[in-house]
């Protein structure tokens, strides 16, 4: 329930946000993205619960957060079904706005064309606490790697901490 709770403070503040925008004659020209660093594991959706649901780890819900669009020139937010990370935020943001933008602080191109270059990776852990995991190490923990459309089980593959490390180098 007090997911549910703030979940719907939040929806009401960024309602009169929206208001706001469209009493000043800004929201049509204005792009809006809205963007959660992770979900939770609510079993709201049977097809994103994971190998039987063995544990609440296998509710990928919890791996799917929040990204939401409107674009210039458009009066709502667009559903799409392609796989999308956080870390397109940046193209989104200047997508149509700057030609071939580049990171002003590591001088690379700003794309989306590493999520598609290879499986993603995503722990499954419940060691976030930095006083018991060194502050940066989430070990042992399950893993998993997801390509296209994250609804789809057959898109998942789960792996023990031991197989991800040593298999899959990072690029």
């Amino acid at each position: 329930m007090s997911h549910y709770q703030s979940n719907m403070a939040v929806m009401i503040q960024l309602g009169k946000w929206f208001d706001y925008l469209r009493e000043n004659d800004v929201y049509d020209n204005t792009r809006i993205i809205l963007v959660a660093d992770h979900g939770q594991h609510l079993a709201h959706f049977d097809e994103l619960v994971m190998n039987g649901g063995v544990s609440s780890l296998m509710d990928v819900e919890m791996y799917y957060p929040l990204l939401m669009v409107k674009d210039f020139d458009s009066d709502e937010f667009v559903t799409s079904y392609e796989f999308m990370t956080n870390a397109d935020v940046p193209t989104l943001a200047t997508m149509g706005l700057i030609e071939n933008p580049i990171n002003p602080f590591t001088g690379k191109v700003i794309n989306s064309s590493e999520k598609t270059a290879h499986d993603q990776f995503i722990i499954m852990s419940w060691d976030w606490d930095v006083l018991e995991n060194n502050g940066n190490t989430f070990m042992p923990a399950l893993w998993a790697s997801v390509r296209d459309n994250l609804w789809e089980e057959a898109n998942w593959t789960f792996y023990s901490g031991k197989n991800v490390l040593t298999k899959h180098a990072a690029p």
